[in-house]
């Protein structure tokens, strides 16, 4: 672990951990493949069960980790699999404490997570044993070191021959690491290379690295995106190497480089994302901050940056997915597809159809993939409420896809926005606000679960959804949803009598994006509401340019009963 700063230890301590997880990440990246059994012979770590099936027994319950199951009394239980992974790890090492900051390592991939998805996990995992916080029966809690297994094992093991990442190996302690370069994943796979500083000052050069430590891992963050580890770019620094090799070395579809420069009062950041294989510019920016404010807000800048950046690798995988077959395509790219149409098509029928058909085909190649349900639940409780999907068995595969999503995980803060979401749109206003509760208490920059929380609120007549839409929109500025949430803030502000902000908000919305209809009905509501009738016909034909056949119907989604009636009055619909 390296600590760059000029800064005492309890000031950095956050940056000391994010840099240990991202050398881990490193081993979970196919393109990077590191032997680190080294450090599990080291920490008594055992991996088992494989191969050959194996059970684990304590009390009245037994786990089988041949078909990955939870039973109790014969009688087999409901649990969640990452849920099931903290299980058998914390049994696997019940002979000592395991921290917080392992379980993340080991059970996220690498993936940094809060500590409320840890809290989540550890009370999932002690309910599905009939435990609890004021018993710990099985699950015991160390206060600031964090948990142990206590209960009494038993193990059953039959003698099929395991292979060898079934148990700690002695290697040659000369060379541990065994990196595969250029491996290519199915998922899209990018490398931020090290920030070039500007700046002599020690200060500005630990915070251009902790800035590209927090972008990488925000962007890893992104479902269906790999990124490679900071370390590992870091150790490229200084090479020789043209952007089609470091493409090619790395084995990554996009490669990020970024420039801090102090001017003396703010900074100036500079981000470029490059093609690897052909060295094309999809996408550049530039963002100024005050000296002041990049210190204070590094994660909400990082947030704001990455927003920027996952459109534009949206636009740049759709040109490439749709040269292709679409039975050649991996489930995350037909995941990342279904995205990339509605935000590349706008909001049409056959925009929705075709994200639903993607996202199905995504779950055939993988039906284990939470968030190709959660989306598809999403895409399809939307298209109903829009009237964008006309299929009468829609309602039923939309509640479907939501409950697989949650069943498959219920942890993850993007699969509970997208399931949240939809139930709220099917009508199930409780449980939906609830589990978007859940998620933005995982991650608290889910941008996303902001605004729909936001939304939600006021669906049940709460004003104060509001500014829940408000901070989703601030988080991620440049956001390809900006037009559907401004619309929404739109809604909120004309129910809150704010006419005039609804008004701007809804200009602003409809300039972002040509291709939605939605903020051209909330203009025209507006525009109602403050006598410009021919301004209100305007934002409505420019609607019909969108979508053609528009009716009372599509009103009737945004406008109280009051105002369709006036509007009708005025020869408006």
């Amino acid at each position: 672990v390296h600590c760059r700063s000029p800064y005492s230890y309890s000031q950095v301590s956050s940056t000391v951990s994010v840099e240990s997880r991202s050398i881990v990440r490193a081993n979970r990246h196919p393109s990077l493949r590191m032997d680190w059994s080294f450090i599990g012979e080291f920490v008594g770590t055992a991996i088992v069960g494989q191969n050959g099936a194996m059970t684990i027994r304590f009390d009245e319950f037994s786990i089988d980790l041949n078909d990955y199951s939870l039973s109790h009394r014969g009688e087999r239980q409901s649990i969640e699999p990452q849920v099931f992974n903290l299980l058998v790890y914390l049994l696997n090492q019940r002979n000592r404490v395991v921290s917080r900051d392992e379980l993340m390592t080991e059970l996220w991939a690498g993936k940094v997570v809060s500590d409320a998805t840890i809290s989540s996990c550890i009370k999932e995992a002690r309910k599905a044993l009939g435990d609890d916080a004021k018993t710990q029966r099985y699950i015991a809690t160390q206060s600031r070191r964090g948990y142990r297994f206590v209960g009494t094992v038993t193990e059953s093991e039959d003698k099929t021959d395991r292979g060898p990442t079934e148990q700690v190996e002695h290697i040659s302690r000369g060379n541990p690491f065994r990196i595969e370069t250029g491996t290519k994943t199915d998922k899209t796979a990018i490398a931020l290379l090290p920030f070039n500083c500007r700046s002599a000052s020690e200060e500005d050069v630990w915070l251009s690295e902790v800035l590209s430590e927090d972008l990488g891992i925000m962007l890893a963050n992104v479902p269906g995106f790999w990124v490679i580890s900071h370390t590992t770019t870091q150790a490229l620094r200084g090479q020789d190497l043209n952007t089609r090799q470091l493409g090619a070395e790395l084995g990554v579809d996009y490669l990020l480089e970024g420039t801090l420069m102090n001017l003396g009062g703010r900074y100036r950041i500079s981000l470029q994302l490059i093609e690897s294989a052909d060295n094309q510019l999809l996408w550049a920016d530039r963002h100024e901050f005050k000296d002041s404010e990049l210190t204070s807000v590094q994660s909400e800048i990082a947030a704001r940056i990455v927003a920027s950046i996952e459109p534009a690798i949206n636009r740049a995988e759709l040109v490439t997915l749709s040269q292709r077959r679409k039975a050649n395509l991996t489930a995350w790219q037909l995941y990342r597809q279904s995205h990339a149409i509605l935000m590349q098509q706008g909001w049409t029928e056959a925009s929705f159809q075709e994200s639903a058909e993607l996202l199905r085909e995504a779950i055939s190649l993988d039906p284990d993939m939470a968030f190709a349900h959660a989306y598809l639940a999403l895409t399809l409780a939307l298209g109903d409420v829009l009237g964008l999907i006309s299929d009468p068995e829609v309602l039923y595969e939309a509640n479907q896809a939501a409950e697989t999503a949650i069943r498959l995980d219920s942890q993850d803060s993007n699969v509970l926005g997208f399931v949240g979401c939809a139930l709220v749109d099917l009508g199930k206003h409780e449980r939906g606000i609830s589990l978007l509760r859940k998620a933005i208490s995982i991650n608290p920059s889910n941008a996303q679960a902001l605004a729909a929380f936001g939304a939600s609120l006021l669906k049940v007549g709460d004003l104060g959804g509001v500014n829940w839409i408000r901070d989703g929109i601030r988080i991620s500025p440049r956001d390809h949803r900006l037009a559907a949430w401004g619309t929404l803030l739109s809604r909120g502000l004309l129910i809150c009598g704010q006419v005039e902000e609804a008004r701007e908000v809804a200009k602003d919305a409809c300039d972002y994006d040509d291709k939605v209809y939605t903020p051209r009905i909330l203009l025209a509501i507006a525009n109602w509401h403050s006598g410009d009738i021919s301004a209100s016909k305007a934002a409505i034909e420019d609607a019909k340019r969108i979508r053609p056949h528009l009716s009372a119907h599509d009103f009737e989604q945004f406008a109280s009963p009051e105002e369709l009636a006036g509007m009708i009055e005025a020869g408006l619909v």
